[in-house]
């Protein structure tokens, strides 16, 4: 009920204007970021690359579909918020065949029966209700955001649909922390081009701001005026 009220909440004030500027707490955000990029550079990145290089990569993979799998699960929640019945349906029977014929995740097999989806969250899913992104936003540890994915990051982190938290919940080895380190492998090459890039956080701001914005229209943003 709580997840729901901040919900309605955040859609209740989406016309309200937060912000003229995409960054107008870019001094503070700065001090988050190398604080986050701190926290990074001594510990998720050396973690990271030695799994990367020293782990086979068939059990790379095994870990990368079954943690694919389960993140499937909260994409098809949110499909079904946004009213996506078409790709839901898709996204629920790769979840039961790479849940079953794939033992539970470890083998990818939906992907080449052509059962393919697209992530969603439920930031996503408030920007499809209407709610403005609002300003840009470093969060502690939790990298780029806005204030409106901010707020659907707290819902997917909570949500029954998260079901790494129901391994956690029956003792599982860590399990956050072995999916924090696979998407953390997945974000290697962008390490390398910020860390090649004259301004790290500009750089890092752009890419995740022009991200979001594909990924809430599928890959088609519309065109205005001042594309001209």
């Amino acid at each position: 009920m709580k997840k729901l009220l901040i919900s309605l909440l955040l859609l209740a004030f989406s016309t309200v204007t937060i912000a003229e500027e995409v960054d107008p707490f870019e001094e503070t955000n700065r001090v988050v970021y190398e604080f986050n990029e701190t926290i990074d550079d001594n510990l998720l990145e050396p973690v990271s690359r030695a799994y990367k290089d020293h782990m086979p990569d068939f059990l790379q993979n095994r870990v990368r579909h079954f943690f694919g799998n389960l993140r499937d699960v909260s994409t098809l929640a949110n499909q079904i918020l946004q009213f996506k019945i078409e790709q839901g349906a898709i996204t629920l029977s790769r979840v039961l065949v790479n849940s079953t014929i794939g033992l539970y995740g470890l083998f990818d097999v939906a992907t080449d029966m052509s059962l393919t989806t697209e992530n969603e969250d439920f930031g996503q899913t408030l920007a499809v209700w209407g709610v403005d992104s609002g300003p840009f936003i470093m969060l502690p540890l939790m990298g780029p955001s806005t204030l409106r994915d901010g707020a659907g990051m707290y819902v997917d982190m909570t949500s029954d649909a998260n079901l790494v938290n129901e391994l956690d919940d029956v003792g599982a080895l860590s399990a956050s922390a072995m999916n924090v380190i696979d998407k953390r492998v997945e974000l290697l090459p962008i390490t390398d081009l910020l860390d090649n890039s004259d301004d790290p956080y500009i750089t890092m701001r752009s890419s995740y701001l022009q991200k979001r914005e594909n990924d809430i229209y599928d890959g088609n943003v519309p065109v205005s005026d001042d594309d001209f």
